[in-house]
């Protein structure tokens, strides 16, 4: 194996994989293969050595359980993450993941969960649950972009002062006010599920050409990706053919 090598991060894959999330690591993988550039994927559980190398982290989602499962174990992992974030490693987070990496979730009940604070954010439950395909534009590393997911949660996310959204909202809740997500850098969160990676290829190639870009790797997708694409594109139209459908919550 070369030195080209796209080293991915996975943080918690048990607890934080409930809505398909591996097939995002799976499709940065993917299409890194298919562009030339081999990968790894190192899974981090509870308790393991804290990962010091890294070109991309990819946290999934999970209900409020699993983000309290994890918590004081993933708040070890603050300073990794800001050292990640200071080197320009993309932290991708997804739902649960997103509320992990906030300041915290504030429940209903007055409970409340401490979250490690690396993105600028407060969790508030008790919103009216949204389950519908979710639309969102993001002008993420490049100009704006139109994605399409599934989300499923109970909850507004307020961003701190300074804080960016991820994108804006054209139809679902996002944050619940118009907003979707959070960013920090070339790091975000969003309530996009599906999973959000393969659905949206052009999101993909953004995340792979900054982790990658960083060590001086190039990556461009091409013919070897159409066939990824042309599925994509199928999935896409069936969510914009079906904004107004509502899901009854498991």
């Amino acid at each position: 194996m070369s030195d080209d090598v796209l080293r991915i991060v996975h943080l918690y894959p048990e607890e934080l994989g409930v809505s398909g999330d591996r097939g995002n690591v799976t499709t940065l993988a993917v299409r890194a293969r298919r562009a030339g550039v081999d990968s790894s994927v190192l899974e981090y559980r509870i308790g393991d050595d804290v990962p010091t190398v890294a070109d991309v982290v990819v946290v999934g989602h999970g209900p409020l359980s699993g983000v309290r499962a994890v918590a004081v174990d993933a708040r070890r992992l603050a300073p990794a993450l800001e050292s990640f974030a200071a080197s320009g490693v993309p932290v991708v987070a997804v739902g649960g993941g997103l509320e992990l990496l906030s300041r915290g979730v504030e429940g209903v009940d007055g409970e409340s969960v401490e979250g490690v604070g690396f993105f600028d954010a407060v969790v508030r439950r008790g919103a009216p649950r949204r389950t519908n395909y979710l639309q969102v534009t993001t002008d993420y590393q490049g100009d704006e972009i139109t994605l399409f997911g599934f989300e499923d949660h109970a909850a507004h996310l307020e961003l701190g002062t300074d804080a960016e959204p991820f994108g804006s909202v054209v139809h679902g809740g996002g944050n619940g006010d118009g907003r979707e997500g959070v960013r920090r850098g070339v790091s975000f969160g969003t309530q996009l599920k599906g999973p959000v990676l393969p659905l949206n290829p052009a999101l993909t190639d953004r995340v792979l050409r900054v982790a990658l870009s960083r060590r001086m790797i190039s990556y461009s997708a091409g013919a070897e990706h159409a066939k990824l694409d042309e599925y994509a594109a199928a999935s896409q139209k069936v969510i914009a053919d079906n904004l107004e459908r509502s899901f009854k919550a498991m």
